[in-house]
């Protein structure tokens, strides 16, 4: 483990970064960075864990995670081996619960059974009572004819009074979105504005998030934005936004908003006409 984080030290050392920007960059605690950085994998939650936070480090350093975490899966398998005599300690407590949980199980579903079951022959009983007492809906057949009365008046009035047509106002044209391609880091969309340019805005709902935004190929804000800030930008052409951690922000295109990144790795987002 001692090889792989002291390979993630470097690459972050040689880029200028602290624990600290790491740690806003993946939203992963300082301690588990330094667990990695250190090859002390013991105070991980989980071995899924491990690989998820190596992962994301090296994102965020600029790398490929996957290919890290394959290039290093030995690692992890010896990980694995370690603490597989647990995994078969724990088995026979799981096997002798099993077998006792089974029969609530199939009491569970015999209660839900007889409860649905009760529950549709009250309603058909409700509604016979209710066609008895003349409550029910009208027949399909008189609803037919009443709208067709509605729909002979209506048309009759717009005869009477031909100018109610030419008092209808044209559609407003909107500005419209579709979605190009999508991956893990990045996302593309192809806007047509309704006018000459089209406003994008940026804010964050969520607790904080980096940014590096280019504006028709000019860099116009990097740097860290906290919960409730936002940021309006007028875009002609394009622009390309790469966030440190995408559940935390969202974007509206024309007052449209974008689906929210799920993803918690860096991803890049790129919007052109």
């Amino acid at each position: 483990m001692k090889e792989l984080g002291e390979f993630l030290k470097n690459e972050r050392i040689k880029k200028g970064l602290t624990l600290e920007e790491i740690q806003e960059i993946t939203k992963i605690r300082i301690r588990y960075l330094k667990a990695i950085e250190d090859g002390d994998f013991s105070i991980m939650p989980a071995l899924v864990y491990a690989k998820g936070f190596v992962k994301s480090y090296a994102e965020a350093l600029g790398l490929d995670g996957n290919e890290l975490v394959k290039k290093y899966e030995y690692l992890f398998q010896e990980k694995e081996e370690e603490t597989l005599p647990n995994i078969e300690t724990n088995s026979s407590y799981k096997k002798e619960g099993r077998d006792f949980s089974q029969f609530f199980l199939t009491l569970k579903k015999a209660v839900i059974f007889v409860l649905v079951i009760g529950i549709i022959g009250y309603g058909f009983y409700y509604f016979i009572n209710q066609v008895k007492k003349g409550l029910a809906p009208i027949p399909q057949q008189n609803q037919s004819e009443a709208s067709t009365y509605s729909e002979d008046k209506t048309d009759l009035e717009n005869k009477t009074n031909p100018s109610q047509e030419s008092n209808v106002s044209q559609p407003k044209v909107n500005t419209s979105i579709e979605k190009i391609s999508e991956t893990s880091k990045k996302i593309e969309y192809k806007v047509v504005p309704s006018g000459e340019s089209y406003k994008v805005e940026i804010s964050v709902p969520g607790e904080k998030c980096w940014f590096s935004i280019k504006v028709d190929e000019n860099v116009v804000f990097e740097g860290l934005m906290t919960k409730d800030m936002s940021k309006i930008f007028d875009v002609k052409d394009s622009i390309t936004i790469l966030m440190g951690y995408p559940p935390a922000v969202k974007i509206t295109v024309d007052g449209e908003e974008l689906p929210t990144v799920q993803t918690p790795s860096p991803v890049t987002i790129n919007i052109h006409t």
